[in-house]
């Protein structure tokens, strides 16, 4: 240990598990890690101190912990694991940039132009009600045909079919090979997802990283084809010979707009390219699955969403996003789905760029930085049975004001502080039109009748989803 991290971590560190010699507490999270977690915050308190090898990580398992923690600048940077910083340019994206002027120029880009709620609102226009639009009628297909219908492969393809079209557009113009790039992307995209949280060891004990390994070299091959493709894909926007600048048709061209103006480089378009399609695919897609699976298991709740839209919509009408204050009790389901099942249960690895106290403890320069909300999403100070699913905790109260269950400040989905998920809304406008109108056209029952539910395990990953299941979809009539 060096003159400079001894020092760092002469204050009182955070209390938590002793480990063991060399690996610390690895052992005891590689098996389900958030919820491992979980039991650890629960015996050492709602801030609490592991170590992962070499790696000081430090678990923050409360709402105002996370925010005093996550709003200051010293834990403003990203932990990066090798195999995200081969992949994302060494933390040169959004999403995973060290906190400064590089990130906040990025941060300001996204929020303020490229998504904007009028830029989301022409995008869902364009874009996502088509594809959305194309998938209830498959599922329609499948059920007059008596098949079943696989939720997380429907939703995953959904999504990624969403978030093509809204980066790179489709056009008349495109040629057959800007199709096959584009199904050659999304299989690293995939990869990626699949591979992001993998435990590396070398990752905290370094002389392990003298080893071959054959996920790094993967990684490297990835992320070499990502980035040849991506650049493939700006250049056939870019060539379509009805390009307007003036007029943008997808996010591409408003980027190639800020670009033309000197405002962004072709690096900074690619980076931004790849934050979009890591961050809107799977999150949104896990989100939905867990909601159907959920409801299939729970049939007078999901009567209470179909009641609500026959009283509301009725069956010859389409909801639509400004439906959701007129259906107050769907809007709540996804709420709780959101909070019952957290796809993101540790949020995005933050890092101590120097010392700093949090809760009365020092977390030490170099320290990994874990935001708990599996814990605080189930922490039962927080939530009346946090282990059972809810809905009306997140409906509005009677005189019409926001339930407290989404301003107490311990419903956080898409993490908080000063890396708050900047594709949040565009995130939840996928996640409404997918929920509103599957469930609006369709009753989603367990297939087997011998069993009334389906397992409801979590599988860790990028994302924390469920366990591949198959549902029988009915179509709803008048």
């Amino acid at each position: 240990m060096s003159e400079k991290t001894s020092k760092s971590i002469s204050g009182t560190l955070p209390p938590g598990p002793k480990g063991l010699p060399i690996f610390g507490s690895l052992f005891s999270i590689r098996n389900d890690p958030h919820l491992a977690i979980h039991r650890i915050a629960k015996q050492y308190g709602d801030i609490c101190y592991l170590r992962f090898g070499s790696v000081p990580t430090v678990v923050i398992s409360h709402p105002d912990l996370l925010k005093e923690a996550f709003d200051k600048t010293e834990l403003s940077d990203r932990w990066l694991s090798q195999i995200m910083d081969i992949l994302t340019h060494h933390g040169k994206d959004l999403a995973l940039a060290p906190y400064g002027e590089h990130w906040r120029q990025l941060q300001r880009f996204a929020n303020r132009e490229l998504l904007s709620r009028r830029n989301l609102q022409e995008i869902s226009e364009r874009h996502v009600e088509e594809v959305v639009n194309a998938l209830v009628e498959e599922v329609g297909e499948k059920s007059d045909s008596g098949q079943l219908v696989e939720p997380i492969e429907m939703l995953s393809r959904s999504n990624a079919t969403i978030m093509f079209r809204a980066i790179f557009g489709r056009n008349e113009n495109d040629t057959a090979e800007f199709e096959e790039k584009r199904e050659e992307l999304l299989k690293n995209v995939f990869w990626v997802f699949q591979h992001a949280t993998a435990t590396n060891l070398a990752d905290y004990i370094p002389w392990l990283k003298i080893l071959p390994n054959n996920t790094i070299n993967e990684a490297k091959r990835v992320e070499a084809a990502q980035t040849g493709i991506i650049e493939f894909l700006i250049n056939s926007v870019r060539a379509r010979p009805d390009l307007d600048l003036e007029n943008p048709a997808c996010l591409v061209d408003l980027m190639l707009a800020k670009e033309k103006q000197g405002e962004l480089t072709e690096e900074v378009i690619r980076q931004l390219i790849g934050d979009l399609l890591a961050a809107g695919i799977d999150t949104s897609a896990q989100t939905v699955s867990w909601l159907l699976l959920i409801l299939a298991n729970r049939p007078e709740i999901q009567s209470k969403v179909h009641e609500e839209f026959d009283r509301v919509i009725g069956l010859d009408s389409r909801p639509t996003l400004e439906d959701r204050e007129r259906l107050p009790y769907l809007n709540a389901v996804v709420l709780e789905d959101m909070r019952y099942r957290t796809v993101g249960p540790l949020g995005v690895p933050h890092k101590a760029s120097t010392s700093c106290n949090v809760g009365g403890f020092t977390i030490p320069e170099g320290a990994q930085v874990l935001g708990n909300i599996y814990s605080i999403h189930h922490d039962p100070r927080l939530w009346d049975s946090p282990d059972e699913f809810v809905p009306d905790r997140f409906l509005p109260l009677e005189d019409g004001s926001p339930s407290p269950a989404t301003t107490n400040g311990a419903f956080m989905p898409f993490g908080v502080g000063r890396r708050l998920c900047p594709g949040w809304r565009f995130g939840e406008i996928i996640i409404w039109f997918h929920a509103s109108r599957l469930l609006h056209r369709y009753q989603f029952h367990v297939a087997d009748p011998e069993r009334s539910r389906l397992p409801e395990d979590e599988v860790f990953g990028l994302t924390i989803a469920p366990k591949p299941f198959a549902l029988k979809a009915t179509r709803r009539k008048s």
